[in-house]
């Protein structure tokens, strides 16, 4: 997350994520770019790199061991959402997870700026010493994924839920002042993987079960509310053209509707005790749909398994695009 700071309002604005083709930058130029800049990237206190892949070549981008011995596997895929981003690493991670500690004291040797065996540039470096029966009893598999990539994501997801040590690396592309800017998160894991994707289609519960008044509220002035901190403050992400798909808990999807980008505060309920505590804004054009959409639904059509909680989620562009012209579809049938 990349926050815009306003030092005299001491207000921040979330900067929205872009992508690459913004820049006219492709995916292969931005996994040039990181290659070269691989050594900068990786945290130089807690790895010790054992060899870096030559562009293009059927190995893992990186090998390295932390203090304890443990095996890191780095796949630097630029790529938007694929499956390969994961079995590749899992492929690589069947065939070193087998390695020795000579087989990876010969790959070390390799290294030009190498002038220690592995066991003596190992303790070296952490100050620790590890016997040889201890490299490489574990392995983590670290994968570069674009922050808006929800699917590689929820499957990394999976993966740790299974016990497996998968972490990912993300990235995101800024626009500031006209500049291409990237943010990497090295091993950052995120307990939601749709929590901080700006794509520009939400689902944003109607508040239904806590105040049936709430859920009328929004439907009959055609808009997005949220209420009191912090869960209001979920609609000043919105941005004009945003796309907000209305969520009545155990009914579906009711309503959609496009964001003005023109933020409205408002007492909750009349109430002045509670002023400022809605947070709305206009949505036009504006539809209900009948019948709504099931969660379930949601989920097939996208192939995603959103979970319905809280009081704003983003989808990934292509989930939204679909739940866009289903919806659409449905509110035009005659």
């Amino acid at each position: 997350m990349l926050l815009q700071i306003n030092p005299k309002t001491r207000t921040a604005i979330r900067l929205v994520g872009k992508r690459l083709k913004a820049f006219k930058v492709n995916e292969r130029h931005l996994q040039d770019i990181l290659f070269r800049s691989l050594d900068r990237l990786l945290p130089d206190d807690e790895l010790l790199v054992l060899m870096q892949s030559k562009q293009w070549q059927e190995e893992p981008d990186i090998l390295a061991l932390d203090a304890n011995g443990t095996l890191y596997i780095f796949e630097l895929k630029a790529w938007d959402s694929s499956p390969q981003n994961l079995l590749q690493v899992l492929r690589y991670g069947q065939i070193f997870g087998l390695y020795k500690y000579a087989d990876l004291a010969r790959m070390y040797d390799k290294r030009a700026e190498s002038h220690l065996p592995l066991k003596e540039a190992h303790r070296a470096k952490f100050e620790v010493a590890v016997d040889e029966e201890q490299f490489n009893r574990n392995q983590v598999f670290v994968v570069m994924t674009n922050g808006l990539d929800v699917k590689t994501r929820e499957a990394i997801q999976y993966w740790r839920s299974r016990h497996l040590d998968v972490r990912p690396w993300i990235y995101r592309v800024y626009d500031h002042e006209g500049e291409m800017l990237l943010e990497l998160t090295p091993f950052r894991v995120e307990d939601n993987p749709y929590e901080d994707i700006s794509e520009g289609f939400y689902i944003l519960n109607t508040n239904i079960r806590n105040d049936p008044k709430d859920d009328e509220d929004m439907l009959e002035h055609q808009k997005a509310a949220a209420y009191f901190d912090p869960w209001k403050l979920n609609i000043e992400r919105l941005v004009k053209g945003d796309v907000v798909f209305l969520f009545r808990s155990g009914v579906g999807i009711v309503a959609v509707g496009k964001a003005t980008g023109e933020l409205g505060k408002a007492p909750y309920h009349g109430n002045a005790k509670d002023t400022d505590e809605e947070y709305f804004m206009k949505l036009s054009p504006f539809h209900r749909i009948d019948p709504p959409v099931t969660a379930a639904e949601v989920k097939e059509l996208t192939g995603v398994n959103y979970r319905f909680m809280g009081t704003m989620f983003n989808l990934d562009s292509e989930s939204g695009r679909k739940l866009y012209e289903h919806v659409s579809a449905r509110n035009h049938k005659p």
